[in-house]
């Protein structure tokens, strides 16, 4: 993997319904420089799946409604998706992990945890996974498709070709799933810390809109005085 790919911050979905400790985990994943987002019951966390494509699911059991083995079980069996999971739970039994395991799961720990814990197997999971799928490794985003180690971007299946800060540019916006990203983010990552001109990064996001809208995508929004994110439906240049 190049530098530039992994200087680009990776994200996690947290699957927990007991909001202190989702967002204990939450803190503690974003002061490590991931993108983390919670989600509180597995019918959202599928929602999510269906749409973002998380570097590692850090999921409970015990969830209201469908649990933990059954989201596991259509993550793997029904999407097909090869997301490391790493289970948080209080089931300690030898008959609980082994359910876990044999459902799919890549790792298992037991509540109470510490942090520091979930932050070292968080980083493994993810670290393996990279090494094992890194050449087929693809972010998606409603009409967007990017195959990361081909650097191939695909509008409805259509090729669009980018220069190489615009692809970093639609890397970035594809990794946040639909949040903003902030402008010393942009900055960061595409002038490693070389201050850039004070139109540079809009250039940047102007070269990439005009190649993606020439495939009918405007999906680009412009949050003023923060950042800029990806959208589900058209958004206008601004």
């Amino acid at each position: 993997m190049s530098n530039s790919q992994q200087q680009i911050p990776y994200t996690v979905l947290i699957v927990e319904d007991e909001l202190s400790i989702a967002e204990n985990l939450l803190l503690a994943l974003e002061s490590e420089g991931f993108i983390a987002d919670i989600t509180r019951d597995a019918k959202s966390a599928l929602e999510k799946l269906a749409h973002e494509s998380p570097d590692l699911v850090l999921l409970d059991i015990g969830l209201p409604g469908m649990d933990g083995y059954h989201l596991l079980r259509q993550m793997r069996e029904d999407m097909q998706l090869a997301t490391p999971v790493l289970i948080l739970t209080a089931r300690a039994a030898l008959e609980d992990k082994s359910q876990g395991f044999s459902g799919g799961a890549d790792d298992y720990l037991t509540k109470p945890f510490a942090l520091e814990e979930v932050l070292m197997r968080a980083k493994a999971l993810i670290r393996r996974s990279r090494q094992l799928s890194d050449t087929a490794f693809v972010l998606s985003h409603g009409p967007l498709r990017y195959v990361v180690a081909d650097q191939l971007v695909t509008v409805d299946g259509r090729e669009v070709k980018l220069a190489r800060k615009s692809l970093m540019v639609l890397e970035l916006l594809m990794r946040y799933g639909g949040r903003v990203v902030p402008r010393q983010r942009f900055e960061d990552y595409l002038w490693q810390g070389e201050p850039p001109s004070a139109e540079a990064l809009r250039s940047q996001l102007h070269l990439l809109r005009k190649a993606l809208n020439s495939l009918g995508y405007d999906g680009i929004e412009t949050v003023h005085n923060i950042g800029w994110r990806l959208t589900d439906s058209p958004a206008n240049e601004t």
